[in-house]
């Protein structure tokens, strides 16, 4: 069978191939920076992360007698461009504190970063390059995202990593310059590693970690299979049996894929995060911190806290309620509502220090008094709660979007507050400021791999 050449799958080629630095408005070029500097810091803060020992040793191993010279964020040894791709993605995604893209329920940045990042230095390509090629994937996965939308979940997929290979490629093509013969056999190759369940929920698994880390590796395995020649399967995403008809739950609109390609970029809509937990808590940490700080909330004086979700969130973060309402490993606090509300309340805040408290006392208590129900009336990511007190009054709150969405983003200057603690567990802060600085000019830099020197520990 030939592949068509007027389907979804050529489309996204021919863009991602097509699209030039100069097509690029300045204010998504900086965005695109923004969302670079983010993933770094998140993949810095990965390292301190309960999973990351046991990751590096099983790489280690994998890797054992290759040669590479691709950097992992923070560490010294170099490594082939996959197994970096795969312990850059499993960083970044450790805290669960990378962006995220409302319309596709994705977190964009991880696998296409983590995969540019590996192919950018062997390549030795431009921060122009680098920046047009993340522009490129984010649209990609946005594009795809927007199209399948909740229909990934409810299917039982996890679309960071199954969705997020196909923009992992897309970018990594054009950073490398393929030809649209080689694009098209790489998404074809691509389908086949797709993969990524969401049972990781079940006992708070390192899977969902591990996924996406797995999406960047299987995307350069696929670009360079398909560089030497390699043929893969026509038609990957619209297929009969391609990406969207096996993954997604969703009656199809494929035309949503691709509208606004090239006029409307997907980085504009993609969010940074300001906690590091599941981004379906983020409204009622919010909310709840909000009216904690404004009233002078006190755990005593708190008798129980309802919360309204939309379903897709519920689902994720507070059902079942039991189990949810006593997480045991820090994936499980990541994907509790109950132990974000009781955090919020108490620290009127949320950090990675938070997750020591799973056990706390104090903190089991106030879970046990929050209570979680599906408010149709609710956006994606938006939160009701209301505190009722042992007084017998009542405070509600409502946030229709989280802090860090698009509509409401995090500043420069607060994106810098969460990078440099983050940066400064593997960095001294000299390096850590150089660093700022050169993302802040990534455009101008002539190879990227003066900045990758920048992210090993001196």
């Amino acid at each position: 069978m030939t592949e068509r050449r007027d389907g979804l799958t050529q489309r996204f080629v021919e863009y991602a191939l097509g699209l030039g630095y100069e097509d690029i408005p300045p204010q998504v070029i900086e965005r695109a920076k923004h969302l670079f500097l983010d993933f770094l810091g998140v993949a810095f803060g990965g390292r301190d992360s309960e999973s990351t020992g046991p990751v590096m040793k099983a790489v280690r191993e994998l890797a054992a007698g290759a040669k590479g010279s691709a950097t992992v964020v923070g560490g010294r040894r170099s490594f082939p461009a996959q197994y970096a791709a795969l312990l850059n993605g499993i960083l970044a995604h450790s805290m669960d504190f990378d962006d995220t893209h409302r319309d596709s329920i994705m977190h964009p940045g991880t696998p296409l970063f983590s995969t540019l990042l590996a192919l950018a230095e062997g390549s030795h390509a431009t921060g122009r390059d680098f920046l047009a090629s993340a522009v490129a994937g984010y649209d990609v996965l946005g594009k795809l995202g927007r199209a399948h939308g909740e229909g990934v979940h409810k299917r039982g997929f996890h679309p960071t990593a199954t969705t997020g290979i196909f923009g992992a490629v897309a970018g990594g093509a054009r950073l490398l310059r393929l030809d649209e013969e080689k694009l098209r056999n790489a998404l074809g190759l691509a389908l086949s590693q797709s993969a990524g369940s969401l049972q990781f929920l079940e006992n708070g698994a390192w899977n969902k970690r591990i996924h996406v880390g797995q999406a960047a590796h299987n995307a350069v395995v696929s670009l360079t299979f398909a560089r030497h020649g390699a043929v893969g399967a026509s038609e990957p995403l619209e297929g009969r049996f391609g990406y969207f008809h096996l993954f997604s739950e969703e009656p199809l609109d494929l035309e949503k894929a691709v509208r606004g390609l090239g006029s409307e970029f997907e980085v504009m809509n993609t969010a940074i995060k300001p906690y590091p937990c599941c981004r379906y808590n983020h409204g009622v940490i919010d909310a709840l911190t909000a009216l904690a700080r404004e009233h002078g909330l006190r755990p005593d004086d708190v008798a129980r806290v309802d919360v309204g979700l939309n379903r897709v969130g519920l689902s994720l973060v507070a059902e079942p309620e039991k189990p949810k309402q006593h997480p045991k490993t820090v994936v499980d606090g990541q994907f509790s509502v109950y132990f974000a509300a009781a955090v919020a309340l108490l620290e009127r805040n949320y950090t990675w220090q938070s997750y020591s408290r799973l056990e706390d006392p104090a903190v089991v208590s106030l879970m046990e008094r929050v209570h979680a129900a599906a408010k149709p009336e609710i956006g994606p990511l938006g939160a009701s709660v209301r505190v009722t007190t042992r007084q017998g009054g009542s405070l509600s709150a409502k946030v229709a979007l989280a802090k860090g969405e698009p509509e409401t983003p995090l500043t420069w200057e607060e994106l810098l507050a969460k990078f440099r603690p983050l940066a400064r567990s593997a960095l001294s802060e000299r390096q850590a400021e150089a660093l700022i600085q050169q993302v802040a000019s990534l455009e101008k830099v002539e190879d990227m791999t003066s900045l990758t020197a920048l992210l090993r520990p001196a």
